[in-house]
């Protein structure tokens, strides 16, 4: 899993999409997304990251990180395996691969593109029909942004 550009192992910030094996709407499983946060925590607490936006979505998530990029690679190795080997056993999920194998990255290197990635984030539950508003998908952050509410990761607000 290691980055196909390597200028992208200068960047601090990236937006990242990852799908579940087969598209499978893993988000639909009872107590899933909850064991997604812990692990993302988990592996934010290992690598000394810092979230600044995500949704998590049935088939798939977004991260908007801050991370050395020398350490994307491993720190999403390190949170698909955690999520394989601690998370899938405890809700039965041992019949297939939990991940698709590649991640998609986004090395952020300006503030439009910054904002953009973000917009897309807090939008993506209001394209898909799973909300009105993004604010009202709780499985993202859009509500540490539009509302008093904390979600269940912690965002990193002191980007701007």
């Amino acid at each position: 899993m290691g980055l196909r550009l390597p200028n992208q192992q200068t960047a601090n910030c990236f937006f990242i999409t990852t799908s579940f094996s087969e598209h499978r709407r893993l988000g639909d499983i009872p107590e899933f997304y909850e064991k997604l946060a812990d692990s993302i925590c988990f592996c934010l607490d290992k690598y000394k990251a810092q979230i600044a936006a995500y949704v998590l979505m049935p088939t798939h998530l977004h991260l908007l990180i801050f991370l050395d990029g020398k350490h994307l690679a491993s720190f999403m190795r390190d949170l698909k395996k955690y999520v394989a080997q601690k998370v899938a056993p405890d809700l039965g999920l041992l019949d297939s691969p939990l991940w698709e194998q590649r991640y998609d990255r986004v090395a952020i290197f300006s503030d439009d593109i910054f904002h953009t990635k973000l917009s897309y984030i807090h939008n993506n539950p209001v394209k898909a029909d799973l909300s009105n508003q993004p604010e009202e998908w709780y499985w993202s952050s859009a509500s540490d942004y539009m509302t008093d509410r904390v979600g269940l990761i912690p965002v990193w607000k002191n980007w701007v």
